[in-house]
């Protein structure tokens, strides 16, 4: 299954729980958890080293760094992102 797929199952499934409930900026709030959930699996797979993870993405570390800060992620001490 591809990941398109996978995430299209997933979000049907979402809002069919919401029953409806209308959320405020709904598109930016499914954004940012999708950006969160990267930067957390990049960040984790590079034992939180902002510039390993940022390469991995094809991100500049300063991008990336300023991503995590937005979102509020949290990465071991040495990695410089908070």
């Amino acid at each position: 299954m591809s990941l398109e797929e996978l995430l299209y199952k997933r979000l049907g499934s979402f809002l069919d729980q919401l029953g409806g409930q209308k959320i405020p900026d709904l598109y930016r709030v499914l954004m940012e958890q999708v950006d969160r959930a990267v930067l957390r699996q990049a960040l984790e797979r590079s034992g939180g080293q902002v510039g390993q993870a940022a390469g991995f993405l094809g991100l500049d570390r300063n991008t990336l760094a300023r991503k995590a800060r937005k979102l509020k992620l949290t990465s071991p001490p040495s990695s410089g992102v908070e």
